[in-house]
């Protein structure tokens, strides 16, 4: 979850972008920036260096986005570079994600399996969790092999674990509850 700076500034740019009907493609090209910064950390890093000048990364911006992103979101980025805020860039992209979703009634859910699940399989559960939520699914799965087997999925707040491991580990605590 974001913190309350990240979500005002988030909230700002939500806001320029529904007015310009476009609040789904910022919502793209803000996870692409996002991508841009966690695969090249370094430039994250001058922009967030005190002994370079606003100007100097604000012409790197330029030079790097120009063209490639929303004119708005281009200067979304130079304003929290000005600011000192874009070291928190990536909560902002989480809270203007979350305002999306919301709007839009779509729900993220995490599927962890011990093993690849089938295209198949993962259409399957795709539409079961959007019979039980009643929205639109976004689901990401990934693999932990520690799990043995089953599923663990998580929505909102909530997670249903029916995995291998924890029922061992359940088992194991009633047994022992048992023989004590």
């Amino acid at each position: 979850m974001a913190d309350i700076v990240s979500e005002r500034y988030a909230l700002s740019l939500y806001e320029v972008a529904q007015g310009e009907a476009k609040d789904k493609e910022y919502l793209d090209q803000f996870n692409a920036v996002c991508d841009v910064f966690r695969l090249q950390p370094d430039f994250l890093k001058v922009l967030t260096t005190p002994s370079i000048g606003k100007e100097d990364k604000q012409k790197v911006l330029k030079t790097v986005f120009e063209g490639r992103i929303e004119p708005y979101l281009l200067n979304f980025l130079m304003l929290i570079t000005e600011k000192g805020r874009v070291g928190l860039i990536f909560g902002m992209a989480e809270a203007y994600k979350e305002m999306y979703y919301f709007d839009h009634d779509i729900v993220e859910v995490r599927a962890v399996t011990a093993a690849p699940m089938s295209e198949a399989l993962t259409e399957k559960l795709r539409d079961k969790m959007c019979a039980v939520t009643g929205k639109e699914v976004v689901l990401n799965t990934s693999v932990d092999q520690s799990l043995l087997g089953g599923i663990v999925v998580k929505v909102n707040n909530k997670q249903f674990d029916t995995s291998l491991r924890t029922r061992l580990s359940e088992l194991a605590r009633q047994l022992t509850n048992t023989i004590a």
